[in-house]
């Protein structure tokens, strides 16, 4: 063949024209005898290593195999679908590449004028010259495994902008992107390497690409998600797409895509639309961000595999079957922001076993927690007024019912078909009912009311009722601790109980010190009379319990104040000076404090400055070169006077505040070398707040 390489505008390679005349007719021949299977067929040719370069095909949509009567397709020839020697009308109208293709040979889809389309598989790596010259392509994307492009390979297209995903390839010469008048822009990723405020003569830009599992809309500057087809696992969803921030998980997003089991949702995203992971069946956790305010109906649906969720505490409502048939949920913690629990937010999720609806909530639907079978107990809190028809219907393992004293109406089968209820247990006045089957197949289920409460009967919703006796529980005893005199303190005492609590404080059981409705013991200027057993009777109109013993034991008061206490670390053995400034600017002037010479654990400088000024400053150093460097840190250290006659000494022992008050323990016996002196009780930090005695030995 004879060919003239050199190039043109209008004309990429001009061949023999004989040649081209009987290639002409030997294909008119080949079609007219070939059938038309045969016709849509590839040209190729071997290349010996179990490999194939495409020469050749069909025209229109061409979508070229990765594999070929066994062979691996790696490269598509020189001039394969080239469309003649003179301007025509073009062959091709759109070419997907597959991964296997490595190389695109030189004028392989040159002056196809209808090409407005070109896929580039991910394995491609070298774009020959002019490879796709004079073709109708607008744009272009350039795998990131692309690492050369020959001359002239996109020159005379219409292109207007080149999207490259990696780093930027090496060029064949100057006219890569030479047009008929301006250059197209060419565009890369950030993170990406050797771009410039120009590329084979085109301005270049910064690019975001979409990503590829996700379909999307935009509105007002932001992004919405509105499909996924991704393979699943193990998804985070991004924070933004092509520059944009994500706001919305649109309805019906990733309903369905029984592939994915865990999902990151950033928080960028406000909003959660109705069935947006309805039926993922596969789905083990998600978390949901404190960004998102609003959660659409249906949105979890059917997702059989959860067993775990994350409510923020931004979101005030739980929607209309928000989490209905999610039957691997076991528990779930509803945030003190959430007002209102919708109709079947929680229907049917069969392995809930525990649920707390918080004060917060004022609203509870029908079918709200309807057929969930291993709910066992459940509080009403005071703040909601109704409860919805079939709330808790079908609720066969629930035993237990308190309902707050604001509920004034219960739904029809609000309650029924709960086999095991046990006790209803009601803290107000008696609610409205639906109709008659509030309690229906509720077969052992008793009635409890509060005395003093109204609209009782000897039955209630055809239960039997009885009146609920129930005394104070306690739930924090007073704790037993050591103080010294003169000092002040309060025992305290929690309690829960649906009726108001009366407290007595006794001491050694006898003693009544305090009568009313406090529930801690104010004991200012204690004295050491004053230790002993205390113990509070706390009582309602059901019953009386009484605390456990809290023991206080008073002590004689240890001279002592807090100094500041500069803990000095660095290489065992070095000698390291301690300076202080009390500001440092505009010159610091440091003065010494201390030094110390490290061991393996750490050593204090203290700052006995008794009036200390607002602020002060510390320095470590030393001279030489070490291995490490010292390091300070800045603690309060008790400082414990000790006085008594030179030559003798002094144990010190300590004791925790809270605890048992004779746990004594001994720090140090201490001889004195001056009849009053300090003793720093650097082992304190960190530890509970501690009591001392000194003993003086003889």
């Amino acid at each position: 063949m004879n060919t003239n390489i050199t190039f043109s505008k209008g004309s990429w390679i001009q061949l023999n024209q004989s040649l081209a005349v009987r290639a002409g007719n030997l294909l008119l021949l080949l079609l007219l005898i070939l059938p038309p299977m045969a016709r849509a067929q590839f040209n190729y040719t071997d290349n010996g290593d179990g490999t194939a370069t495409i020469t050749g095909g069909p025209g229109g949509d061409v979508n070229i195999p990765s594999t070929i009567n066994g062979l691996l397709v790696t490269s598509i020839g020189y001039e394969a679908f080239y469309n003649g020697a003179s301007p025509g009308p073009g062959i091709v109208s759109s070419v997907t590449i597959p991964d296997s293709v490595t190389n695109i040979g030189a004028g392989a889809f040159a002056w196809n004028y209808t090409l407005r389309s070109a896929t580039l598989g991910n394995g491609l790596r070298s774009i020959g010259a002019g490879a796709f010259a004079d073709c109708g392509l607008t744009t272009i994307t350039i795998p990131r495994s692309v690492s050369s492009i020959g001359d002239l390979a996109f020159a005379y297209c219409a292109l207007t902008g080149v999207y490259f995903l990696g780093n930027a390839p090496s060029l064949g010469g100057p006219s890569v992107f030479q047009g008929f008048g301006a250059y197209p822009t060419v565009y890369y990723v950030s993170g990406t390497t050797g771009w410039g405020p120009t590329f084979g003569g085109c301005p270049t830009a910064l690019w975001f690409p979409p990503p590829s599992d996700y379909t999307y809309t935009t509105a007002n500057g932001t992004i919405t998600i509105t499909g996924y087809t991704g393979p699943g696992g193990d998804v985070t969803i991004p924070d933004t797409i092509i520059g944009l921030p994500v706001t919305g998980i649109g309805n019906n997003a990733f309903a369905m895509c029984s592939s994915m089991t865990n999902v990151t949702i950033p928080d960028s995203v406000t909003t959660i639309g109705d069935s947006a992971f309805e039926d993922c069946t596969s789905l083990l956790s998600v978390s949901i961000p404190s960004s998102v305010t609003s959660i659409g109906d249906w949105a979890f649906t059917g997702c059989a595999g959860l067993t775990s969720v994350t409510i923020p505490n931004s979101l005030t409502s739980i929607a209309a079957w928000a989490f209905g048939e999610c039957s691997s949920l076991t528990n779930i913690i509803i945030p003190n922001s959430v007002n209102s629990i919708v109709e079947g937010a929680f229907a049917s999720c069969t392995s809930l076993a525990n649920i707390i609806i918080p004060n917060s909530v004022n609203s509870l639907g029908d079918y709200a927690f309807n057929g969930c079978s291993s709910l066992t107990s459940v509080t009403i809190p005071d703040s909601v007024p109704s409860i919805g028809n079939s709330a808790f219907n079908h609720c066969t393992s629930l035993a237990s019912v308190t309902i707050g004293k604001s509920v004034t109406s219960i739904g029809e089968w609000g309650f029924g078909f709960c086999s095991s209820l046990a006790g209803v247990y009601f803290q107000g006045n008696a609610p409205s009912l639906g109709g008659t089957n509030v309690f229906s197949y509720d077969n052992d289920a008793t009635i409890y009311y509060l005395p003093g409460t109204t609209g009782w009967g000897p039955t209630f919703g055809g239960r039997l009722t009885a009146v609920w006796i129930q005394a104070p529980t306690i739930q924090m005893t007073p704790l037993t601790q050591t103080a010294e005199a003169a000092s002040d303190i309060a025992l305290r005492v929690k309690a829960s109980s649906p009726l108001p609590l009366f407290y007595l404080w006794y001491l050694n059981a006898t003693n009544l010190l305090s009568s009313g409705t406090n529930w801690q013991l104010a004991l200012p200027n204690l004295q050491l009379s004053q230790s002993g057993a205390y113990t509070v009777v706390i009582s309602n109109a059901s019953g009386t319990v009484t605390s456990a013993p809290a023991m206080l034991n008073v002590i004689a008061p240890v001279e002592r104040r807090p100094v500041p206490g500069v803990e000095v670390t660095g290489q065992t053995g070095s000698f390291v000076n301690v300076d202080y400034a009390d500001s440092l600017s505009p010159a610091p002037n440091w003065t010494p404090l201390g030094s110390v010479i490290l061991t393996s654990t750490p050593q204090y400088c203290v700052d006995l400055t008794l009036r200390l000024p607002p602020q002060r400053f510390y320095r470590a150093w030393q001279t030489g070169t070490t291995g490490v460097r010292p390091s300070l840190d800045l603690l309060p250290v008790p400082a414990i006077t000790l006085t008594g006659t030179i030559g003798g000494s002094v144990r010190v022992d300590y004791i925790n505040q809270f605890g048992p008050t004779d746990a004594w323990v001994t720090l140090a016996t201490v001889p004195l070398t001056n009849t009053s002196q300090l003793y720093f009780d650097t082992s304190s930090i960190g530890q509970p707040a501690r009591l001392y005695r000194l003993v003086q030995v003889p």
